[in-house]
Order: structure tokens, then C-alpha cells, then sequence
């Protein structure tokens, strides 16, 4: 797959210069099927999308696990992949800016993949390394 920014498919248009129409349309499908398998309110997940606080509670956290476990960051034993983090950042980042954000993020750890999910993609929103999709 292209190398593009660490994805977590949730909903802007226009600012996926890297990204292909076939990556686009199956981010889309990982959302749809993570809202569906969580129950996270689409409302919550917008409210990530613009940048406004949002508490990770047991549902957020699952749909941050489940886009993560689609998209390979996360391993299905929930554990992160760092490797595959790496290879999702995108390629002009400098590599010091690269190893700032995989070892700020790859050290989240919850009580379980749910909670390490959520600590995990806060991580990547905070260090703004995650792109957002319709």
C-alpha cells in the first residue's frame, strides 16, 4: 500500500493528496464496520475528527482498536507493529520526527486492546501523525 500518514478513517475530504480513491473508499468501509461493531456514536468520532476533546471511553477505545487492527498498527493480540507504524508515516517526514512519534505512541499500553487502542491513537492524534476521512 502507499505510504500516507497513519490513517484513522473518519471524516474530512480534500486533504488526502496522498492517498488513492482505493485506499479512500476502503478506509471508508473500516469506519462504517468499526462504528458498527463498537456502537461508538458517529457524533464522538466527529468530534475527534475536528480536534475537539473527546473522553475514550470503552466504545471509542474498541473503534480506535478496530481501525487500528484494520489498517495493521495493531496486531490482533494487541500489540502495536511498529514496523507497519513506521511504514504508514509518510516517507518526507524527517526520521527524527518519524522515531518521536512511533516511540511516543508504541509505549501506550491499556488493560486490554481496547484501552491500548484508544492510548494509541490519542497518542497519534496529540503528535498529529493520523489522517481523517469521510
Amino acid at each position: 500500500m502507499k505510504s500516507f500518514v497513519i490513517v484513522f478513517a473518519l471524516c474530512i475530504a480534500g486533504a488526502f493528496a496522498g492517498l488513492t480513491d482505493q485506499q479512500i473508499v476502503k478506509l471508508r468501509e473500516y469506519k462504517i464496520g468499526c462504528l458498527a461493531e463498537t456502537g461508538v456514536s458517529e457524533d464522538v468520532v466527529n468530534k475527534l475528527k475536528v480536534g475537539e476533546a473527546v473522553v475514550f471511553d470503552e466504545k471509542l477505545n474498541c473503534f480506535s482498536a478496530c481501525i487500528l487492527k484494520k489498517v495493521g498498527i495493531m496486531r490482533p493480540d494487541g500489540s502495536i507493529d511498529e514496523q507497519v507504524a513506521r511504514d504508514k508515516l509518510p516517507k518526507d517526514w524527517p526520521q527524527d520526527k518519524v522515531d518521536h512519534v512511533v516511540n511516543a505512541c508504541k509505549v501506550q499500553v491499556g488493560k486490554d486492546s481496547c484501552e491500548t487502542g484508544g492510548k494509541v491513537l490519542g497518542c497519534l492524534a496529540k503528535t498529529r501523525a493520523i489522517a481523517l476521512v469521510n
